[in-house]
């Protein structure tokens, strides 16, 4: 067997209860809330709040969630909670990329509170092992390191002495790094739920982004952004159903790419660049990036996925606050600056930004269904219509997380794994599995286990639990 062939047959595990997550301790995180007899979403918000701790620079109570979900196998539903634009949009204070001016209302801390509703287990069970994780410590991989490196110039401008580089200084790889002010938080998370930033943490953010010049208020937090919703759902070939979270994501925008491509109208870069400039043009095009991913799924019929983020990949706003809670810059990110004010995505008080981050459920005709979705800012679009399209063929989910893949830059540029088919036409070929995806896909079973998947391209691992 090939070293590939090897590495494809591990991403898959299956079972009768299945997690995966962006990090080994937030699936393992995950596992455990199975074991205390938890279900679906008990695990999925177990490895949120452990990746809180192990990749804060992607996800965190400061951002934003995502999710597509059912209970006892029933119809797919949406929620998203982004926070909207804060009150200082309406009296005349301006958005910037990053920075203090960028800072957004959080969404995740609502969100999380919403999906818990699901589960059966209490909160501080939850995120228990989070909690120890961060005042234990938890050491620096490749990935999280990068972020480092790639966002020294922001750090330096706004958080030079933050707990993550202080006066400049890079981590090595496998250092250990310990913050229990993390933990603090999910306690206080516990205690408070979806208020847990009307209380002295909110008035420390918003003394902390006025300090630098920003415009964010205590008042602000007091924002329930989450919102519930069916599933969009569209045909996008015979027998193939497609359902995906509603606007403001991105998820009804695959539903037209998936179809026109499985129609023939043209390639599939083509028409995903097509997407962009039209998406452009209207004053909707978003480019956030800064996202982690966790699915699960249980034999009680239950399964979600989660996105949630931070925005930005290089430690969002670049705002981070004494204990490492990183502020996100949604709004920075999210809202089209240069739109007109009339535009459905021009900067607005109580509006919410259009966002990438959006999931997937992919349903055959024969009754079997996948659930699925990838962190990557502005190549969610493409990678999910890579890996669906593929998986619109049958359900093999190890091939799709491992086949070459391509992506495309804020410049509609192309990037192609070495593998990827030479009659598209890419500006730059690159080593096999060097993309930053971190696709994540469940085969949901109807009778018998589940088979879960993970991209091995960033270190997302996949765990049954029997």
């Amino acid at each position: 067997m090939s070293a590939f062939d090897r590495l494809k047959e591990n991403a898959v595990a299956v079972g009768p209860k299945v997690i995966s997550a962006g990090h080994a301790a937030a699936a393992s995180a995950g596992a455990t809330a199975y074991a205390k007899g938890g279900n679906a979403f008990d695990a999925a918000l177990a490895a949120c709040f452990m990746e809180h701790i192990v990749l804060p620079m992607k996800c965190g109570l400061a951002g934003d969630l995502v999710a597509l979900f059912r209970t006892n196998g029933g119809e797919f539903q949406s929620l998203v909670s982004i926070g909207a634009g804060a009150r200082g949009l309406a009296k005349g204070a301006s958005i910037e990329r990053t920075g203090p001016n960028s800072v957004g209302v959080p969404g995740a801390p609502h969100g999380y509170a919403i999906l818990q509703a699901y589960g059966r287990l209490a909160l501080g069970d939850l995120a228990r092992p989070a909690i120890r994780a961060a005042s234990e410590g938890v050491p620096w991989t490749r990935v999280a390191r990068s972020y480092v490196v790639e966002g020294a110039a922001l750090l330096a401008r706004h958080s030079p002495y933050n707990p993550y580089a202080p006066g400049g200084r890079i981590p090595e790889i496998g250092e250990v790094r310990r913050l229990p002010g993390l933990g603090s938080l999910l306690e206080a998370f516990i205690d408070m739920r979806e208020a847990v930033l009307e209380s002295e943490i909110g008035d420390r953010i918003a003394a902390r982004v006025q300090e630098l010049g920003g415009f964010l208020t205590r008042e602000d937090f007091a924002q329930r952004p989450g919102r519930i919703a069916e599933a969009v759902s569209g045909s996008i070939a015979a027998g193939l159903t497609l359902r995906v979270p509603s606007a403001p994501t991105h998820g009804p925008q695959l539903i037209d790419i998936a179809r026109r491509f499985l129609a023939r109208e043209a390639d599939l870069p083509s028409i995903v660049r097509a997407a962009r400039v039209d998406a452009k043009a209207r004053g909707r095009e978003t480019a956030d990036g800064g996202t982690s991913v966790v699915t699960a799924a249980d034999d009680e019929g239950n399964a979600v996925v989660i996105l949630h983020s931070n925005s930005f990949p290089q430690f969002a706003s670049g705002v981070v606050l004494d204990d490492g809670l990183i502020l996100n810059n949604r709004p920075g990110r999210g809202f089209d600056l240069q739109a007109p004010p009339d535009a459905a995505n021009a900067p607005g008080a109580g509006k919410v930004p259009w966002t990438t981050l959006h999931a997937w459920s992919l349903a055959y005709e024969s009754g079997e269904t996948l659930l699925g979705a990838t962190p990557g800012g502005v190549n969610q679009l493409p990678w999910n219509a890579q890996t669906v399209t593929e998986l619109a063929r049958g359900p093999d989910i190890a091939a799709a997380m491992t086949n070459p893949r391509w992506s495309l830059d804020a410049e509609n540029m192309l990037s192609a794994e070495d593998g990827v088919d030479p009659a598209i036409v890419a500006d730059k070929r690159i080593e096999a599995l060097s993309l930053r995806s971190a696709q994540q896909v469940i085969h949901l079973a109807k009778n018998g286990p589940h088979r879960i998947a993970a991209d091995p391209r960033t270190g997302a691992t996949a765990i049954s639990v029997y």
